[in-house]
């Protein structure tokens, strides 16, 4: 038994030991085969597994575990792992690494079994051993240490962490459904899902992307539904992003909010953004209440993270709403210039641009508009004191057209007040009042138009080759002429046509008057609402023509004022004659219904005329609704009488026209003369002198009787002149008549035209007489007497005691 027992011994001793041997070779053998199976060169180190792939001679990864055991089933648990990735061009330094990864090697796969860390456009390594060192934890920027967590973050270190990572040897392609967490720059991230490639480098963020921290002292948040990081391209690709970002400490929630349904963001070399195109329902907020909105975007950013230009297309719309304040706008594509701080310094839209906004000073108070139009629109931007952007200047060219809308307030009454102006290009200058922009004047150049409408219908439009517009900036709420904006002062010049439309009023004539105006230089002045136009002034209305050096015009009342060279026509509507008139000024009453003429300098006296019959005086006013004209001026044979041209067709009462022989002319000066049409009368005052064929009359008054018939027709003004045919004329006072060897006195005096008869009368104590140079004098209570004969009728109604007077030269 005792040899049997020492036997026994030796064989286990000798099993124990083959065991021991066996285990021994197993284990050199995987170490020493280890390298071949994965494909690799290996290098032990400090109990450590080392090895890397190549291809054409350049090092793709490397892998660095602890340690390695390899199991029944063909797979290898590896311990404290870090895998460098450099790419085919060895233009990237990635590493991936963790506690415990699975290698399947049959499937060439590698299976993280807890969390994973992933570190992004790392430090790169000069070397094959500070490439080795970086894969085990250790790096040329001294990351040995370091926590692990962060990377031993360097510049433009981006790191990923994450769980159920899967490493694909083959495809050089690393991937996880799991939650992800990632940091670089002080900002953070979470998504969950993703997949890295080895080859190009590129990091795809399946869904719930979101990251948040602070750039450049503010708060930020970035969300999207997919991002991706191609760094061989330098580009980061974002789906359905959202960017927000606030002025200071707070929610992110309400500040400037940036959305796109794609979104790339170009990157430098230091992996800082450069360009930004966004594509897809872009949505901009400038935290205020300001919305942008177009179908693409595009920005480029500077060294500070800052926007230097940005681009937008696709029917660009911007909108704001505040409880005094809304505005709208819209264009096909809109440019922007920013300043060193990233404030915008000046925009450019184009492409059907429209631009409205409506402000009051309180709130149920009415709105006061501003709209502009135009093919494209220019707007330079700058900082007021609380380094706050305001609009500056605005340039509007193609067809630019600007609407302004305000409240008037004036004595103590309020209405509306609409101005537009338009132009090949306009240019307006604002002012900040109370922190709104106010348009403080507006150039306009090339075919301009000026267009106000009151409150009442009333409305005035002017063109020219330029224009220049100055407005009154009311304060927000305050005391003044106004609650908002209104025409100051507007200068148009060249080629200048106006339209002046007056709404029909209650009890005034029915209808509304369009009246007409050119000339070369046009001013209007808002706050007496006149325009003035100069240079070759011409004034057209429904009736009538006014030609003038200068027409001053109240838009309210639509009464007019013009001077020098004054020229005026009416027309009829009979289709007879026009009246014409010269002044050197006039006054046109609108709603009277008058008109006032004036004679110029050095004694010129105002005319009034239709064919031959004529008026003149140094004041000449003509009334149309009741068809009268009152001429005034001085006596009897001072320069400044009135002096009148009356016409008579001589025809026996009731001979008809065949009955006409021929025409009379008697030409009138007296120091006034008043027709009434409806009278059909002229009345003659203050020293009367009728000079004619027949002789000369002399009279203190008279009055002139017009025919009837065709006369009483006459449409227009020519109802308000005293033309057609005199009848008869009856004067009074002191009356002389002069005729070819004799002369007439007496009380009283009717002029038969047709016959050229004289019916003189006179007093008891004065009878009338005529003395004729040749036949002595003949008095009696009635002398009737032509111009063309001797004879003298003389007729007694026993006034004069029953006797006639004669007193007869006989030759000697």
């Amino acid at each position: 038994m005792r040899g049997w027992l020492l036997v026994g011994v030796g064989l286990l001793v000798g099993v124990i030991v083959a065991f021991l041997g066996y285990a021994h070779f197993r284990t050199n053998k995987f170490i020493k085969d280890l390298p071949g199976k994965l494909g690799a060169d290996i290098r032990r180190e400090s109990n450590g597994v080392t090895y890397s792939q190549s291809v054409g001679g350049k090092t793709i990864y490397t892998i660095h575990a602890a340690s390695a055991v390899e199991h029944a089933d063909g797979k290898t648990t590896l311990h404290d792992v870090g895998i460098v990735l450099y790419g085919r061009k060895q233009d990237r330094t990635d590493r991936i690494y963790g506690s415990e990864f699975e290698y399947d090697q049959k499937a060439e796969v590698v299976r993280a079994m807890g969390e994973v860390h992933i570190d992004l456009q790392g430090p790169v390594a000069a070397d094959a051993k500070g490439r080795s060192e970086y894969a085990a934890g250790k790096g040329p920027h001294e990351q040995v240490g370091k926590d692990e967590h962060t990377g031993g973050q360097g510049d433009g270190l981006i790191h990923v962490k994450t769980s159920g990572l899967v490493f694909l040897q083959k495809l050089g392609v690393a991937a996880t459904d799991k939650e992800i967490e990632f940091s670089s720059g002080g900002l953070t991230g979470h998504a969950v899902g993703a997949d890295y490639t080895s080859d190009t480098g590129v990091l795809v963020l399946h869904a719930a992307v979101k990251v948040n921290g602070l750039q450049g002292g503010r708060p930020v948040l970035l969300t999207a539904s997919r991002a991706e990081l191609d760094r061989l391209n330098k580009r980061v690709v974002l789906r359905s992003a959202r960017y927000v970002a606030v002025g200071g400490k707070g929610a992110p929630s309400g500040g400037e909010t940036s959305e796109a349904q794609e979104v790339t963001v170009h990157l430098n070399g230091d992996g800082s953004p450069e360009r930004v195109e966004a594509l897809g329902g872009v949505v901009l907020k400038d935290g205020t209440g300001g919305l942008v909105t177009a179908e693409r975007g595009e920005g480029v950013l500077s060294g500070q993270n800052r926007l230097k230009t940005a681009r937008l297309s696709g029917t660009v719309r911007y909108g704001a709403d505040d409880p005094l304040r809304t505005v709208r706008g819209e264009a096909a594509e809109g440019n922007a210039l920013f300043d060193a701080a990233g404030r915008p310094a000046r925009i450019v839209l184009t492409g059907a641009v429209h631009l409205k906004e409506k402000q009051r000073a309180v709130a149920g108070a009415p709105w006061n508009e501003r709209e502009l139009g135009a093919g494209e629109v220019e707007l330079t931007l700058a900082a007021d004191g609380t380094k706050k952007v305001r609009l500056q200047d605005a340039k509007a060219t193609g067809d630019a057209r600007l609407s302004v809308m305000d409240e008037l307030v004036k004595d103590g009454k309020a209405s509306m007040r609409r101005s537009e102006a338009k132009g090949e290009v306009l240019t307006a200058k604002f002012v900040r009042v109370g922190g709104v922009d106010r348009v403080k004047n507006v150039h306009g150049a090339g075919h301009t138009l000026l267009r106000r409408v009151g409150d009442g219908g009333a409305e005035d439009s002017s063109t020219g080759d330029s224009l220049e517009m100055a407005f009154v900036v009311a304060k927000v709420g305050g005391k003044g002429p106004g609650g908002g904006d209104y025409i100051s002062t507007a200068v148009q010049d060249g080629h200048v046509g106006m339209l002046h439309r007056l709404a029909a009023k209650a009890g005034a004539r029915g209808g509304s008057v369009d009246e007409r105006a050119t000339g070369q230089h046009a001013s209007y002045d808002g706050v007496t609402e006149r325009l003035t136009l100069t240079g070759s002034v011409q004034l057209n209305d429904a009736g009538s023509t006014v030609w003038a050096d200068r027409v001053v015009m109240n838009q309210v009342s639509g009464d007019a004022t013009a001077d020098g060279a004054v020229k005026v026509s009416y027309e009829q509507t009979d289709g007879a004659e026009p009246v014409h008139v010269l002044a050197g000024r006039a006054e046109l009453k609108h709603d009277a219904g008058q008109a006032f003429f004036y004679g110029g300098a050095a004694g010129r006296l105002a005319r009034m005329w239709q064919g031959g019959t004529q008026v003149e005086a140094p004041v000449l006013q003509l009334e149309q609704k009741t068809k009268r004209l009152v001429a005034k001026g001085e006596g009897q044979g001072s320069v400044g009488a009135v002096r009148a041209v009356l016409v008579s067709g001589e025809s026996k009462p009731g001979a008809g026209e065949n009955g006409v022989k021929k025409t009379r002319v008697l030409r009138v000066v007296s120091r006034e003369m008043v027709y009434v049409d409806e009278a059909r009368r002229v009345e003659l005052s203050g020293g009367v002198k009728v000079d004619s064929a027949d002789g000369v009359m002399r009279g203190r008054q008279a009055i002139v009787f017009l025919k009837g018939g065709e006369g009483m027709k006459k449409g227009g003004v020519a109802g308000a002149f005293p033309a057609g045919s005199v009848e008869r004329i009856v004067a009074t006072g002191e009356i002389e008549i002069e005729q070819p060897g004799r002369r007439a006195s007496g009380e009283q005096v009717v002029y038969t035209a047709w016959d050229g008869m004289f019916v003189m009368t006179g007093t008891a104590a004065v009878p009338p007489k005529v003395v004729d140079e040749v036949r002595g004098v003949v008095s009696g209570s009635t002398l009737r007497f032509h111009a063309g004969d001797e004879s003298v009728l003389i007729s007694n109604d026993g006034s004069s005691g029953g006797r006639v007077h004669t007193e007869t030269r006989v030759k000697q």
